[in-house]
């Protein structure tokens, strides 16, 4: 949950990135952003839930987006953040999490020692907040712990080693090792992503979690 009293405003709000903007400002990944743009894997079905949502008095009319152009979450989810928005008309505004950590701060994760990204938060049109989805989903979640386990028994790495311990060449060594072994999940764990939001919304709304 948010703090009581949050920092998004509506003039704050206004200030975030559109999503072709943050796009364009991005110094990396700009290619996967796009191609991930074109493969989104909502459904006819997705889309019907996400209007009927918005359609209520106390629908989702606004999306906000913390975001790092530089973060694997980022660039697999929030592309679909962005069709969801063109599907439905949700404004959806993103935020550079590394610039703007007191909104970050209302949204940590892990017990509140995670900065983890992307989260998506759906306010309504007056900005109450509605609910919000962080990171990746579940089944991404034990997929990459599954995958960086397999990829640092295979390099000799203890298993206790992260990205933010690893330096030069044994960390693109894991990155090279880990990549492959994500790629053929990732479509499903979109989908999963989306259901996830789906439920979130259904039940923070209390309608029925269907099209």
């Amino acid at each position: 949950m948010p703090a009581i009293t949050s920092v998004v405003t509506p003039g704050r709000f206004a200030q975030g990135l559109t999503y072709a903007d943050f796009v364009a400002q991005a110094t990396v990944n700009q290619d996967k952003f796009l191609a991930n743009g074109k493969t989104v894997p909502l459904s006819e079905e997705d889309i019907s839930f996400f209007r009927k949502a918005m359609a209520h008095p106390r629908g989702p009319a606004k999306v906000l987006a913390l975001a790092e152009a530089w973060c694997g979450d980022v660039y697999r989810e929030l592309p679909t953040a962005a069709r969801m928005a063109d599907e439905t008309g949700m404004e959806l505004r993103v935020f550079l999490r590394d610039q703007n950590l007191d909104i970050m701060e209302e949204f940590l994760s892990n017990e509140g020692k995670s900065r983890a990204i992307p989260v998506f938060v759906f306010y309504t049109k007056d900005l109450e907040y509605i609910t919000h989805w962080t990171e990746r989903s579940a089944s991404a979640h034990t997929g990459l712990a599954a995958a960086m386990s397999e990829a640092k028994a295979k390099l000799n790495l203890p298993q206790s080693a992260t990205f933010t311990t690893l330096e030069g060449a044994e960390r693109q060594a894991l990155l090279r090792e880990l990549i492959p072994r994500l790629q053929p999940f990732t479509d499903q764990w979109r989908r999963d992503a989306i259901k996830e939001i789906r439920q979130l919304l259904a039940a923070a709304m209390n309608i029925p979690d269907a099209g």
